[in-house]
């Protein structure tokens, strides 16, 4: 599987919906918080606490030297992104962010921001779009800052879905129908479920489906079913793209590391260790053929 496309630091051209992929990465220029970004900020934001702006103040609430206030590097994160030109000209909102604050962000540290692609739907208006994003702002040497989602709206090129556009929105009942289709003509998928008569769940941080499964058919791929899963599987919505955009199916390994993680009968889940390969092999390959038009 072909890596996503990596978006560098500086003035591009402004990407539309169907420019996107899941996976895509950016890295914004590199950027420095100095003592007037602080104080012109807390003029605008209100927060005009000692900390940010007296270097004794700061020392007296543990501090080392100047501390930015935390919305600081949210603010900026939006500043960079319209540097890069990215969707200068093809942003229509902001939809919705959530963030949050490991570390201090110092005056003088040189910083920059990671963003990855995690979910890619056009509206039911068809000349735009949902993208949703994995941020982290980091220092020099890699320590993680300050990190959250986000998720904007962007024009569409063409007010219709091109031929073979596919659904690069993971873990969304749309996107569990595509692959139940799918799945639907692997042997080996049926195979590994003739003696199952339940139901598997994937799960992210905003959805939840259910392949409803009964010896070796998926009769239903639904948000719920009677007596609920038999097992889920979790992972946040930058777990699921980074699985289905990698180099290679290493589930197993990404759920040793914590990045997956199972619910509900574990005994089961155990057992369908070869099901779940073929669930993500086969999403893996509905995603690479999707990026591929």
């Amino acid at each position: 599987m072909t890596s996503p496309p990596f978006v560098a630091p500086g003035p591009a051209p402004s990407l539309y919906l169907e420019d996107f992929r899941l996976g895509m990465r950016h890295r914004s220029s590199d950027w420095v918080a100095t003592a007037e970004d602080l104080r012109a900020f807390g003029e605008v934001s209100g927060d005009l606490h000692p900390m940010h702006l007296d270097p004794e103040g700061a020392a007296a609430s543990g501090y080392p030297g100047l501390v930015a206030q935390g919305p600081l590097g949210l603010a900026r994160y939006f500043g960079t992104l319209h540097d890069s030109g990215i969707v200068a000209d093809t942003v229509l909102g902001l939809l919705d962010t959530h963030w949050h604050y490991l570390l201090p962000v110092t005056t003088d540290t040189k910083m920059h921001y990671e963003t990855t692609v995690t979910s890619i739907r056009r509206t039911s208006a068809g000349d735009r779009g949902v993208v949703d994003r994995h941020i982290e702002l980091k220092d020099a040497a890699g320590r993680l800052l300050q990190w959250g989602t986000s998720a904007f709206l962007v024009r569409a090129r063409s007010s219709t879905p091109g031929a073979g556009e596919g659904v690069a929105a993971p873990v969304t009942l749309e996107w569990g129908r595509a692959l139940a289709e799918c799945l639907g003509a692997d042997g080996d998928f049926s195979a590994s479920t003739q003696l199952f008569d339940g139901s598997i769940a994937l799960a992210s941080e905003k959805n939840t489906i259910q392949f409803r499964i009964y010896r070796g058919e998926i009769l239903e791929v639904t948000l719920r079913t009677p007596a609920g899963p038999t097992f889920t599987v979790h992972g946040t919505e930058r777990a699921w793209a980074e699985l289905l955009t990698a180099d290679r199916n290493d589930f197993v390994v990404r759920a040793h590391r914590g990045e997956f993680s199972a619910g509900g009968n574990a005994y089961v889940y155990l057992q369908m260790t070869s099901t779940l390969h073929r669930i993500v092999e086969t999403a893996r390959t509905m995603t690479s053929t999707e990026a591929s038009r």
